[in-house]
């Protein structure tokens, strides 16, 4: 199992450099199944993304890590639409197919990088797959954020969270870090703030530019703005490489490296990582809450993430504890009234069952009194023919007896 992790991680690492597929090897050394690095952008030269990925039933490890099956049978996300604002979302895939909604051409996903993230977000459980995703009956809503090619754009990405918020997304999330200092993206997070939208961004870039050297080490990603959910990207051992981008501040972390999606092509698998999949993880999480507790707004949604978070120096995303934990203080009427779906077990109330105990000891008892009381008394009525006797007379022989 570690070898396999390790070699996940491995191709994951590759994926930046090496556009064809990887294989990935079994604990006995065996290739058991081949995935490819979905790509974050295309070079000019490159073509669209039609690799159709590899077929695997193999569960991906962010299932039990995050413990989906459980959360599962709380909430699966239904009534909810999660944007995803980056290179567009196809839903060719079965895990997505008839849940996709599409602003303008962001139905088409040349690179592939915005499916793989819806597929994180609401991939719908299916036959003979381990993979799902975190939410697998919310909506998906793809508004395009960067170019045709995955080309960063901060003007459009701050477009598309207003177009998001506008369509009705209750929550949203991102392709890249939001800068804080921007206006367009303050002015745009003003509009999802109004139409009680919910923002999750990575607080770090996903990869390292190229060209960057250890002479000349990256920027950290801008500061996010103060309402934005900034999530940061983590492994299966729950650390960081020492070589993944800065970043400036980040909120939360969840699972976002050697993870596992859908491709904008066919039913096959992708292998990707970055912070970028660990705030579509965490986008996948809100709307599950979201779905379960319609009560909340998206900034009691955002603060509820935080507070059932395993504690750390930067809190781990706990779905269960998110969806099922203690209600928010203050949230309302609704949110107070509603009981809460997960408590210590009462002790039976045994109140009852004591009385009728105590009812049954009396009636024991007397019975067994009653039936002393006539054993003594019926053969000595019956040897005086029923004759009432007189006490203190003494018989012949000065024993006591009747007359």
């Amino acid at each position: 199992m570690h070898r396999r992790t390790s070699a996940l991680l491995l191709c994951t690492a590759l994926a930046t450099v090496l556009p064809g597929p990887l294989a990935l090897a079994d604990d006995g050394g065996d290739a058991k199944v081949v995935l490819p690095g979905v790509p974050e952008r295309l070079s000019t030269q490159q073509k669209c993304t039609a690799f159709k990925g590899r077929a695997t039933s193999d569960a991906p490890w962010t299932r039990h890590a995050l413990g989906l099956d459980q959360v599962w049978t709380l909430s699966q996300g239904r009534g909810v639409t999660v944007a995803v604002v980056g290179t567009g979302v196809s839903d060719g895939p079965a895990v997505l197919a008839g849940r996709v909604d599409a602003v303008g051409d962001a139905g088409e996903d040349c690179v592939g990088r915005g499916t793989f993230q819806a597929g994180l977000v609401a991939g719908a459980t299916t036959p003979g797959q381990g993979f799902s995703g975190v939410a697998p009956q919310a909506r998906i809503l793809a508004v395009r954020g960067t170019g045709v090619r995955g080309e960063p754009d901060p003007a459009r990405l701050a477009a598309g969270v207003r177009a998001a918020a506008e369509r009705g997304a209750g929550v949203i999330t991102v392709t890249a870090p939001l800068d804080g200092a921007d206006k367009a993206v303050r002015a745009a997070l003003a509009v999802a703030t109004a139409k009680d939208a919910l923002v999750v961004a990575p607080a770090a870039a996903d990869s390292v530019p190229p060209g960057t050297g250890t002479e000349t080490p990256p920027e950290p990603a801008p500061e996010p703005p103060p309402a934005v959910l900034a999530v940061l990207d983590t492994g299966p051992q729950g650390t960081r490489p020492d070589t993944a981008p800065p970043f400036t501040r980040a909120d939360l972390t969840a699972p976002g490296d050697a993870l596992v999606g859908p491709g904008p092509v066919g039913d096959g698998k992708w292998t990707g990582s970055g912070s970028s999949l660990a705030a579509a993880v965490t986008a996948g999480t809100a709307a599950l809450v979201r779905s379960y507790h319609p009560e909340l707004n998206a900034a009691q949604v955002r603060e509820r993430l935080l507070r059932t978070a395993y504690p750390a120096d930067l809190p781990a995303l706990d779905p269960y504890g998110a969806v099922a934990g203690a209600g928010i203080p203050g949230a309302g009427p609704a949110a107070a009234a509603r009981p809460e779906p997960v408590r210590p077990a009462s002790p039976p109330d045994t109140a009852g069952a004591r009385n009728t105990a105590l009812l049954v000891a009396a009636g024991a008892t007397g019975t067994a009194l009653l039936v002393a009381f006539l054993a003594v008394i019926l053969p000595r009525g019956r040897a005086r023919g029923w004759r009432p006797g007189r006490l203190g007379t003494q018989g012949p022989g000065g024993n006591g007896g009747t007359a």
